[in-house]
């Protein structure tokens, strides 16, 4: 079942793009590789869907971050999994956020060295999450040089990445902001180290740890954020939720559309699966929570293009979906009984997704204290 049927457009073009690259037999193969082959990641920012993972100002197209949020949960609904193309979309809204003129060096040196606009972002911690006044990467400076130490963990794609923006404790580049400072690092720099996270979902974002250890620091890798780091790492966060949101629903929708396919066709004691009450409730019950998520991923998306109300509706909604879209996921595999607890199916897979999405960009416990926070705020 297609949801944000609005963005039809949107739509119309991943299943253009899905249905040249995208099998189950592909996808198999990419989650077991732990990422996609280059010519497919080449050939999607080659067509018009590269076009929304980048900012306007370097020919990124103009439109509603719904849309956006729409092409995440399409191309994930089609694959049944995590794809990488949201680390892409997180890349572009960060992007988005910086000063023109960082844009443009950073696409510049880019293109130069790599050929292609792509980077990891290395914020979370062991010890801090996704608090960035809990971090403890540090960047000191001996005799006029920089260095920087520290370790970095479930980074999205880590493990293939050229570069990683990294968030650490600055005291001397980070005095405008609070003593916190961005340097973009190539990752093949003396003394950077990556380890691959053998995660038990969400494979093909392939996470890493990475570990700096007294790595020298070049002037140019250092993001000017000039007193603006705050409500920079503010909107990515909310960003990044609204687009973990989006991937849980595609998730969910996937899940929903294999046990639909399932309900209405297998025969148990001579009955059509789909006939019986308890299925049915399932069935509709699952439905109502995907409905929901769509709606709230929707108000969210509003919120980030107006920017008026604090990103309350941001955090109901990651409070409600990942969970929701976990929900769905089991209930679909309990539908299909043990072949659901096989690798026959695409649920099991599925579910391991949508259960790390829980705990990405902010567990559900934290989006409580945000959303109980401005919710008093606001009475």
């Amino acid at each position: 079942m297609e949801r944000f049927e609005d963005c039809r457009q949107v739509n119309s073009l991943v299943d253009e793009f899905c249905d040249e690259y995208l099998t189950e037999e592909k996808v198999r193969d990419w989650v077991h590789s732990c990422g996609i082959p280059r010519a497919v990641h080449e050939a999607f920012f080659k067509s018009t869907l590269g076009t929304y993972c980048m900012p306007v100002n370097l020919g990124g197209i103009d439109c509603p971050f719904i849309e956006r949020a729409a092409l995440i949960t399409r191309i994930t609904q089609r694959a049944g999994a995590m794809m990488p193309f949201l680390t892409d979309m997180l890349t572009c809204a960060l992007l988005s956020t910086m000063r023109a003129q960082s844009q443009q060096e950073i696409e510049d040196e880019f293109l130069e060295r790599t050929g292609a606009l792509t980077f990891s972002q290395a914020f979370s911690e062991m010890g801090a999450g996704t608090d960035a006044s809990a971090v403890e990467t540090t960047v000191t400076v001996e005799d006029g040089v920089a260095y920087i130490d520290g370790e970095k963990t479930f980074v999205s794609g880590g493990q293939f990445s050229s570069d990683v923006l990294v968030l650490a404790r600055d005291p001397l580049h980070g005095q405008a902001d609070g003593g916190l400072a961005l340097w973009l690092i190539p990752i093949d720099a003396p003394g950077v180290s990556t380890f691959p996270l053998n995660t038990v979902g969400q494979e093909m974002l392939a996470a890493a740890s990475v570990k700096f250890d007294r790595v020298k620091l070049l002037p140019h890798w250092q993001i000017q954020t000039e007193g603006k780091l705050s409500s920079m790492m503010k909107r990515q966060y909310d960003l990044g939720r609204i687009l973990i949101c989006a991937s849980s629903l595609g998730l969910a929708s996937a899940a929903m559309d294999d046990v639909l396919n399932h309900a209405a066709t297998h025969m148990t004691k001579g009955q059509i699966l789909g006939t019986l009450p308890q299925i049915q409730e399932k069935l509709t019950d699952m439905e109502v929570k995907l409905r929901a998520m769509e709606m709230l991923i929707r108000d969210a998306a509003h919120e980030a293009d107006t920017q008026e109300h604090g990103f309350l509706d941001c955090a109901l909604m990651k409070r409600f979906v990942p969970k929701a879209a976990t929900e769905v996921a089991s209930e679909a595999l309990q539908i299909f009984g043990g072949i659901g607890y096989t690798d026959n199916t695409r649920v099991g897979r599925i579910w391991r997704d949508c259960r790390g999405n829980q705990i990405a960009q902010g567990t559900d416990e934290v989006m409580v204290r945000y959303a109980a926070k401005l919710l008093i705020e606001r009475r």
